[in-house]
This record gives C-alpha cells, sequence and structure tokens, in this order.
C-alpha cells in the first residue's frame, strides 16, 4: 500500500458503461423490427459488448474527474494534475459552476477533448459543497469526444449527468473514515461513432465508494427495474436500432487505488443485455481461459446462443 501522500494524490487525482460504440437514428420511443436471430453474428455481438463496456468505463472516469474537481473546491485544496484536463473554478463560489475542459493529450492509449461543465446546487445565495448529505450536482456534457489511438475509433458524448451525494462525505476521507459513500446517478445522453452512427444511453445507478484494507473500490449496481427485471441499470437504442435494456446480476466493481497496475478495470459485474427476445450475457473479471481472476483480471467474456440454439462465448481483453 503507498504512503498516504500518495494515496491522497491519487484518490484525488482518479475520483470518479453507448459504450454501444454506435448510431441509432430512430427515435427511443419507437419499436423496431426484431433481427433475425440468423442476422445475429459474432461480429454484432462483439461490438454490443464492447460498446456498453467502453461507454461504461468512459462514464465512470469521467465522474471520477467531476468528484476529484468537486472535492478540491470543497476542500479549498489545489486540485492533483488529472493528464489532459484543466478546470475553470474562477466563479464557483457565487455560481457553483466548474468547467473541465480536455486538450487532446494522449493519455493511457486515448484522448479526450470538449468540456464537462459541473452545476453544484446553490440554497439561499450560497453554494452547496458536494459532501453535504443530499447534495445533488449536475454534470453536462458538451462535445466530449474520446479517441482511442491504436484504432483511431472515437465516441462524441452530449448529455448530462445527475449524480446526487446520499450520505454525508467526501471520497478523500474513505482514506480515515470505515462508512462507505454513495452516489445515485442518473445518465442521459447522445452518443455519436467517428462513421456517423449514433445511439442514446441512459443510466440509472448506485456507486458505492468503500476503503477495504486501504484500497478504494467503487461498485455499481442497477437502480431501476425494467420488463420486470430488478437492478436494471442501463436503456437505450443502440447502434443496430434496438430498444435494449440491461440489467446488473452482479454488481460492477473496479479499484480507485491499489498497488498492482488494475486501477479502473472492472475486477467483479455480470449484466444481462436484453432487446426484442435475445439475450447477451457479459462478466467482467476473467482470466484468459473465461474464469474468475484471483489477481488482476485479464479481461471479460460475453455469451448467447446463435441460430442455430449453440452456446457461444468469446473473451477479450480489456
Amino acid at each position: 500500500m503507498e504512503a498516504f501522500r500518495f494515496i491522497s494524490k491519487t484518490i484525488i487525482g482518479a475520483i470518479i458503461i453507448c459504450s454501444v460504440h454506435t448510431g441509432c437514428k430512430k427515435k427511443e420511443e419507437e419499436t423496431p423490427t426484431p433481427p433475425s436471430t440468423s442476422s445475429i453474428g459474432t461480429t454484432q455481438q462483439t461490438q454490443r459488448a464492447s460498446d456498453q463496456t467502453d461507454l461504461e468505463t468512459e462514464s465512470n472516469q469521467a465522474m471520477d474527474d467531476a468528484n476529484s474537481a468537486m472535492s478540491e473546491i470543497s476542500t479549498t485544496r489545489d486540485i492533483q494534475s488529472i493528464c489532459g484536463m484543466t478546470y475553470d473554478s474562477s466563479t464557483t463560489a457565487t455560481t457553483g459552476i466548474i468547467t473541465l475542459t480536455y486538450d487532446g493529450t494522449v493519455c493511457s492509449g486515448k484522448k479526450r477533448e470538449g468540456t464537462i461543465t459541473i452545476q453544484l446546487p446553490v440554497q439561499g445565495g450560497q453554494v452547496v459543497r458536494f459532501s453535504t448529505a443530499g447534495a445533488v450536482a449536475q454534470l453536462t456534457f458538451t462535445n466530449y469526444k474520446i479517441t482511442y489511438v491504436a484504432t483511431n475509433k472515437s465516441i462524441t458524448i452530449n448529455g448530462t449527468h445527475t449524480v446526487k451525494n446520499v450520505n454525508q462525505g467526501g471520497l478523500l476521507e474513505l482514506i480515515w473514515l470505515s462508512t462507505p459513500i454513495v452516489h445515485k446517478v442518473k445518465a442521459n445522453i447522445h452518443v455519436e461513432y467517428q462513421d456517423g452512427t449514433e445511439c442514446t444511453w441512459n443510466a440509472k445507478k448506485i456507486r458505492t465508494f468503500s476503503n477495504n484494507g486501504g484500497i478504494i473500490k467503487a461498485t455499481i449496481e442497477g437502480d431501476t427495474a425494467i420488463g420486470g427485471y430488478p437492478g436494471t441499470a442501463f436503456w437505450g437504442v443502440n447502434r443496430y436500432g434496438d430498444n435494449y435494456f440491461i440489467d446488473a446480476e452482479v454488481p460492477f466493481s473496479y479499484d480507485l487505488v491499489n498497488s498492482n497496475n488494475c486501477i479502473f478495470k472492472p475486477l467483479t459485474g455480470k449484466i444481462n443485455f436484453r432487446w426484442s427476445t435475445y439475450l447477451l450475457t457479459l462478466t467482467y473479471g476473467v482470466n484468459s481461459d473465461g474464469l474468475a481472476a484471483s489477481g488482476c483480471p485479464y479481461g471479460y467474456k460475453f455469451n448467447w446462443v446463435d441460430a442455430n440454439n449453440t452456446p457461444q462465448q468469446i473473451i477479450l481483453p480489456y
């Protein structure tokens, strides 16, 4: 475990999945004609799985950046460096607005551009700290673009995330406190991909942060129900025009701070991706054989049944 100073810096710098990489040009309320079973091959299934994984990861990282900025404002410390990001809090004391700007610097194999504007609550003319129990902040994404350098693929996000701090406290305090910090998140975003396709991605989830022996962990679970499935966390229209929803059978989790170079990689999680009469299951935190990893995981696997009613499985690295 790193020293207190390293942990503090890492948490502040790290604090806080349409990764469905696609374009759905139909309105969400429309019900598209279901695809034939034979049309849903390995390529589409791989795309669906990687899309969801990517977008959830980008959503979490963006919220971690916002949490870092809000933690700095609430504690009056100087913000620690986040690669490729600067923030403006010049009017925060009176307006409650913090603006995060991404300059396109390549960081960990990807570059981010655009802005995220954070609106802290204002009551009686006073800005309420996000560490206050019940405080609600809104994050507005404006042309927030992530480009993956190795593939030159990109996603551009516009829309909002609303985050409620359920219980009092900030994530930095988890260094010395044992009480978990709970955030409730609602997201409504529109995504455009590099090929011009589009999709909508909505989320309603609970993020719980806890200190497990010095390792700060985030656990994510669904916070609504759709189609009779409790624990639903995501829904929308994907690049294939499917109205879909995703329920979390096993909570999704990742580490914010640890010592084995596994930060932000999903350690656990099993989600069921449902559309029409079809089902795709994603299991996170597996080794290269598709079994639960004992250490830092290799990646995730996804399973479905093909047109011949034969079970299929593919394992992909993070």
